[in-house]
């Protein structure tokens, strides 16, 4: 195990960060209980880490994490009479494991989320032998563990309670629940602060627009490479038959948790599409059915050997990268010093591509912010009001396909951007419908003999606008600000009816408009996604008020409009 750890060391120090970890490193630079997208430990291990230089200063706690679990796991499934050649074979089993060697060394949520695992079935184990006061808050405390790691931590609480069902008679069961609630007060302090944001995200805000086969194909295709194919005979061949050095209690949990995770995942695609780090808690009982099903198997021990070998040989070649690969873990900072080059001492706000600009921080260390625009999705960003400190300067805006303007080459991707004399942020502008969204549009001239129209009656929002800005917001500025009633209804498809702002916003203070907003032609009849955005002119606007969705129906007199966004109530 140390030995596993030297290498995951060796591979977080000359390995470059992948997106996602930057994103985790600048949550790291605001600590807090709760983020948007996830809990609050892979930031705090960041944190722990950043004593240490480079990339070892965002993955250190990660790599150590690895070696520490699976060693405390071992100790949960090892025969009675286990021997050295034993400890050896799982030593190499779990080497064997795709997800257990890339999971090692990258600072991600898994790291956490796969010790926390382990700590809680340790305190399973010691719950179910003698069921104590003890045993219980011990075992609140690791679900906790579980609930500050990752999310899903919740399905490994439930299937591991399934597998010992009577355990929901006892007292001492919603004695560990209640320590588990009083520990997750701050973080579920957070969510309710922050309206709930990391469920709505979860439950919602990821869904697919319609489900597709290639899905459901996409996890099942990897399932079985993900868990090594070389061990699929011996893995159905434990399930079905149990041997007589393993545990157990251990046993039915192993099999109740992958039994249970792949099936939970696999319903999972009928929303979209499951990232395979998700199956990485299975990976542990998989590595324990196969030890004990082929335990003396010399099949099993020579070709867990020769993965072991090929797994070091790829790992060093990544690490060396002689063919040259592109990709997040080999780009290094070229891309981002190209940016601060052409920005050349100016903020940077990017629009939409929140790991990118988490990156560009991570390597340059120069002021920046990202916001989303409402195609994109949300990100920790939003909560981040270091863009106020650029009002009134010189700023860079850039994006990676929306603005109209310069054009970079940054090898892998192409950056758009403009520079914007006097920028004034104004994405925390809110705005409220005052009155329902239920019209029609008469149809004002026909074109054509197929009667297709050619002009339709306006929308008009009637709405407040908030604006917690210490400045006004001038429709007339160099900049133009539009309002627009964004639609979207596919995977990649979306239109927004749009009007150039002529009203002013005074600072800190709710304004009443009446924006009149021209319907797309390209929005179809039926169902679509909807909500308010307001933003400058020259690229896609953040969303500034409620999602709903709208039904819009086409007939011969016009279009009729009829939505569910909320409607602010106004005091008289």
């Amino acid at each position: 195990m140390a030995a596993w750890w030297v290498l995951n060391l060796l591979q977080a120090a000359f390995t470059g960060l992948a997106d996602d970890e930057a994103y985790y490193w600048y949550y790291a630079q605001h600590l807090d209980w709760g983020y948007f997208d996830h809990p609050p430990m892979v930031a705090l291990l960041v944190w722990l880490s950043s004593f240490m230089p480079g990339a070892l200063g965002v993955r250190f706690f990660s790599t150590l994490l690895q070696p520490l679990y699976l060693l405390l796991f071992w100790h949960l499934v090892k025969p009675a009479d286990a021997t050295r050649r034993d400890a050896v074979l799982y030593t190499l089993l779990c080497f064997s494991q795709p997800l257990l060697q890339l999971y090692g060394f990258l600072a991600v949520p898994d790291a956490p989320l796969m010790m926390a695992t382990v700590l809680f079935l340790w305190a399973f184990k010691r719950f179910d032998s003698k069921t104590t006061t003890g045993n219980a808050m011990l075992l609140g405390l690791t679900v906790a563990l579980l609930g500050y790691s990752k999310y899903h931590g919740a399905l490994v609480v439930l299937l591991v309670l399934l597998a010992r069902p009577r355990h929901f008679l006892r007292p001492q069961l919603y004695l560990a629940g209640l320590t588990a609630l009083v520990l997750m007060l701050p973080h579920f302090w957070w969510q309710y602060t922050h309206d709930w944001v990391s469920l709505r995200y979860h439950l919602a805000g990821r869904n697919a627009w319609s489900y597709r086969a290639s899905y459901t194909l996409e996890y099942l295709g990897p399932l079985l490479v993900l868990f090594n194919p070389l061990w699929l005979y011996h893995l159905v061949r434990a399930m079905l038959k149990p041997s007589a050095s393993e545990k157990p209690l251990m046993r039915r949990v192993g099999i109740t948790l992958c039994l249970g995770f792949w099936a939970f995942f696999l319903a999972a695609t009928i929303r979209g599409r499951v990232q395979p780090q998700w199956l990485l808690p299975t990976a542990l009982p998989v590595v324990a059915l196969v030890f004990h099903a082929a335990r003396h198997s010399r099949y099993v021990y020579t070709a867990s050997i020769v993965c072991a070998v090929i797994f070091v040989a790829v790992r060093i070649a990544a690490m060396a990268n002689p063919l040259h690969l592109k990709g997040q873990l080999w780009e290094g900072d070229e891309p981002y010093r190209k940016v601060a080059a052409i920005a050349d001492g100016r903020p940077v706000q990017f629009i939409g591509c929140y790991a990118f600009a988490a990156k560009y921080a991570y390597y340059t260390g120069n002021p920046t912010h990202c916001t989303s625009y409402y195609f994109s999705r949300s990100s920790q960003w939003q909560y981040d009001t270091v863009d106020r400190t650029f009002a009134g300067r010189e700023v860079m805006v850039a994006d990676m396909s929306e603005i109209n303007g310069f054009e970079a080459d940054l090898g892998s991707s192409t950056l758009h951007y403009i520079f914007v004399p006097d920028f004034r942020p104004i994405r925390e502008l809110r705005a409220d419908l005052t009155e329902p969204l239920d019209m029609h549009l008469e149809l004002l001239s026909r074109t054509g003999d197929d009667g297709t129209a050619d002009s339709l009656q306006p929308i008009v929002l009637p709405m407040t606008v908030s604006n917690p800005y210490p400045y006004d917001i001038v429709g007339t500025d160099s900049m133009p600000v539009k309002v627009s009633l964004y639609f979207q209804w596919g995977q990649n498809i979306a239109a927004e009816a749009s009007t150039l702002l002529t009203d002013t916003l005074r600072a800190g203070a709710v304004t009443n408009i009446r924006p009149q907003l021209p319907l797309p032609a390209s929005v179809p009849d039926g169902v679509s996604t909807c909500g308010i955005a307001i933003g400058y002119i020259s690229y896609h606007p953040a969303p500034s008020g409620p999602q709903g969705t709208v039904t819009v129906s086409r007939n011969g007199n016009g279009v009729d409009i009829v939505g569910n966004l909320l409607v602010k109530t106004i005091q008289q």
